[in-house]
């Protein structure tokens, strides 16, 4: 029998082990033969952890090691084999009446005991609140709110400890981790021999000191504050010691979270060395709930809720299954709800592939058909997500299982405000067929999630054609921007999307359509990047995907290409299927493809926004204050263009301030504009001006998306701001010239598309005075700025004065024209 002074967690441990066999009826032998390495005969205390971790995510490492210490000691093994670890389950459920082990598996901190009734109690607290958000709410209000209930709000799990890694430090950190690394593995010495040697107290456990010492004596050169830094990052999620287990964890998952230098990018969900840190054995939750306050949360948990306690059936009042939600294009097609032409439906179906792992096996980019809608841009995005970051495009959903009501909620960033989107579970289908978008067999996150995307902006026509850039925006918060394959830097550029790990969509050139299709391309058509990859040192590669799901390139190292040898297409994956997915030349590429849309989606980035009216005249002043160090993007979002029935975006600017020096800026007309900067600690001023010119609304949303969370705040104009700033650029300008005959009185202008601001300038550093009169005979696209005004400026200087005239500049362009007459005395 299990020892009665056997320690209360470490019990409370087994009998959730044995639980988890039980319920999920498995045999406790293939539990454990999961995480048995290739050729060895059992699991080490690194192994037996990461078992428990995945089976028990909130059972404490220090508990599991003792928990492994004690089936040693009581086995007399050294690794836990199948069999040890089979008939210890036996004797665990020997001891344990039926009704234990039916009740849920309990082990879980207080912390998260208590964080988890605190979440309840704000779901039954809902109904009482959600009249308080000032957006018109998604669902209809004619139905009283109901007690909600058995919908657990949490924290967004994390997928797997790679990830937790890259979120929890910056570059410089793991930088020091990676340097340690490779000293250890270049002298060939064991981690856990490094821990045993500076564990000066032999406890099992280093301290901040021992741990300090150690990497002083390992890395030579580093500093202090550096060593610092390091032992702050690497203590702060642990208490005052760490174990050997979590010593280990930390200095070997570097690898994985460092992107390499190369170019043949390794995708997280199709790397097989990670095949046992991903869980893949997932169970959905029926709604999950990241944020109470985002938009319409409230109501869509109200509402569900409501349903599924009165068992009725959801029909949608915003966006209803008739002609107007359809459009007026697809009238021979027919709304039916999902039962009534899937047998068996379910929301995620795991695929049975060797290439994915973990969530990717449940969310590839294999699982979307298109069907007789236009929107390629819109699969082609999704498809993209789901194969670099499945997690993230599982982050869009609030409902996450079929449910009989038929009621789903998907979570948008709609012009660049976070919202949850809820629809019914009707769908347009043409002989018991979606007509649309359809997952694999009985799958329907693709059809929800389009259908979503269709009652953001009215209607299933009104989603046809659009740009990537717009969807991956919309599904993640993160920037995006357009690189052009003409552009004589675009290898470049390339090459540092990948090295940033971005989520990339591709267009093709709309022309020459019999010429493409010769070629088995579609023009005019978004295809996924699914990667990158160099075949040789003149060769590189990049993969990609049609929505349509067949349909291949032709030519030079596609599929049938004689160009592969043997065993490049046992490397690369090389088949003969017409699933759409094919390679092709970095060279050929850039002749039959226009475009690339980059979204610079970041592992453990937060989002803030604010949604603002503005005025024509008057820009907006915001004091922003960083608390964590790193590289931060503000965002400019317009309302999109297909709600205002029109193809144009009004100009903005987006300007970035420290003090009176200017860091960065951006002027653009279109749906977002936004500026990027690797920003420390302190006080930042964000200058936003709108001149709204087509918009019905002139409202706009700005954000920003960054390390850790900032506090912002609307203030005063600060006077002078403009001209302190250009001031200081018109002061080291590489532009300024001397006038004929006097070399120590110079003049410059400058006019930046990029900030949409310039100035003229005049510096007199002779011992003479200098009078001029000047006129600009072009001023297409400028306009002189208070004081000035018009087209002429006369002024006077004395030694060491200066003139400076700001001017604004149109992001359309300019031209420019000056004369001049003055006076040297």
């Amino acid at each position: 029998m299990i020892s009665k002074q056997i320690n209360a967690l470490i019990l409370i441990i087994l009998q959730d082990l044995c639980k988890h066999c039980k319920q999920t009826n498995q045999n406790p032998g293939d539990v454990i033969s999961y995480f048995i390495q290739p050729e060895k005969k059992g699991i080490d205390i690194f192994g037996f952890i990461i078992m428990v971790k995945k089976i028990l995510p909130f059972a404490e490492e220090q508990m599991i090691e003792k928990t492994f210490s004690y089936i040693q000691q009581r086995f007399g093994c050294q690794l836990l084999t199948s069999q040890i670890f089979e008939e210890l389950m036996k004797k665990v459920e020997s001891q344990m009446s039926n009704l234990e082990l039916s009740q849920q598996i309990r082990f879980r901190t207080n912390q998260q005991n208590e964080s988890q009734q605190q979440n309840n109690t704000q779901l039954n607290n809902a109904s009482a609140i959600y009249t308080q958000h000032e957006k018109k709410p998604i669902f209809d209000q004619n139905f009283k709110p109901s007690q909600i209930t058995n919908i657990v709000s949490q924290q967004v799990p994390k997928q797997n400890i790679s990830n937790q890694v890259a979120q929890n430090c910056n570059r410089s950190e793991i930088e020091l981790i990676q340097t340690f690394s490779t000293k250890l593995k270049n002298a060939n010495i064991n981690f856990i021999d490094v821990f045993n040697k500076f564990d000066n107290n032999k406890d099992n456990m280093m301290n901040q000191l021992e741990f300090q010492k150690m990497i002083q004596i390992v890395i030579k050169d580093i500093k202090e504050d550096e060593s610092r830094i390091l032992t702050r990052w690497v203590f702060k999620d642990q208490n005052k010691e760490l174990t050997a287990f979590q010593f280990k964890k930390i200095f070997e998952l570097q690898e994985q979270v460092i992107p390499q230098a190369n170019i043949m990018e390794s995708n997280y969900y199709e790397n097989p060395a990670n095949q046992k840190l991903l869980q893949s054995n997932y169970q959905f939750q029926e709604c999950f709930v990241s944020d109470y306050n985002l938009v319409a949360m409230k109501e869509f948990l109200s509402k569900y809720q409501q349903l599924k306690s009165q068992n009725q059936f959801y029909t949608d009042p915003v966006f209803p299954p008739n002609q107007v939600s359809l459009g007026a294009r697809f009238q021979q097609f027919q709304w039916k709800r999902i039962p009534q032409f899937i047998s068996n439906p379910k929301f995620f179906v795991k695929e049975n592939t060797v290439n994915r792992f973990g969530i990717g096996k449940w969310i590839t980019p294999d699982d979307l058909q298109q069907g007789q809608l236009g929107d390629c841009y819109f699969l082609a995005s999704i498809s993209s997500l789901g194969n670099r970051r499945p997690d993230l495009l599982l982050d869009t959903f609030v409902t996450r299982t079929f449910n009989p009501q038929g009621l789903y909620g998907v979570k948008l960033c709609i012009d660049g405000e976070w919202k949850v989107i809820g629809i019914d579970d009707f769908i347009p289908t043409h002989y018991d067929k979606p007509a649309f978008t359809r997952g694999k067999d009985s799958e329907i996150w693709v059809m929800v999630i389009e259908k979503a995307w269709a009652k953001v902006f009215g209607s299933y026509e009104n989603i046809e054609a659009g740009f990537p850039s717009e969807v991956l925006r919309t599904l993640t918060g993160a920037p995006t921007r357009t690189i052009f394959t003409s552009d004589e830097k675009f290898v470049e550029d390339l090459e540092s999307c990948i090295k940033n790990r971005c989520i990339m969509v591709c267009s093709s050139k709309n022309e020459n359509k019999q010429q493409y299709k010769l070629m088995g391309l579609i023009a005019g058509h978004a295809y996924t990047v699914l990667k990158i990859k160099d075949l040789n040192a003149n060769t590189k590669l990049i993969k990609l995907r049609n929505p349509w799901g067949k349909e291949e390139w032709k030519g030079d190292w596609s599929n049938q290409s004689q160009l592969w040898t043997p065993e490049q297409k046992v490397q690369f994956k090389i088949t003969n299927a017409n699933d759409g997915v094919f390679y092709m030349s970095i060279t050929d590429f850039r002749k039959y493809f226009d475009d690339l849309s980059v979204c610079y989606v970041k592992d453990g980035y937060q989002y803030q926004s604010t949604t603002l009216q503005s005025s024509n005249r008057k820009s907006d002043y915001f004091s922003i204050q960083i608390q964590k160090s790193g590289c931060y993007y503000f965002t400019i979002n317009q309302k999109n263009v297909r709600f205002e029935n029109s193809n144009k975006y009004s100009p903005a600017k987006i300007l970035l301030f420290k003090g009176d020096c200017l860091l960065d800026g951006n002027h653009k007309s279109d749906r977002e504009c936004w500026i990027s900067k690797d920003l420390d600690q302190g006080q930042y001023t964000l200058v936003i001006k709108t001149q709204w010119q087509f918009s019905k609304t002139n409202k706009y949303t700005w954000s920003c998306y960054g390390p850790g969370p900032i506090h912002s705040g609307k203030i005063n104009k600060i006077p002078n701001l403009l001209n302190s700033a250009f001031l200081q650029l018109a002061r080291v300008s590489m532009k300024k010239k001397g006038y004929q005959k006097h070399p120590d009185i110079k003049q410059a202008y400058e006019f930046h598309l990029k900030y949409g601001y310039g100035f003229y300038y005049v510096e007199n550093q002779s011992s003479k005075s200098f009078e001029s009169k000047v006129k600009f005979t072009q001023m297409k696209g400028l306009k002189l700025r208070k004081p000035y005004r018009g087209n002429n400026v006369e002024f006077k200087l004395q030694e060491n004065q200066e003139f400076f005239a700001l001017l604004s500049v149109s992001n359309s362009g300019y031209s420019f024209g000056v004369e001049e007459q003055y006076i040297v005395k």
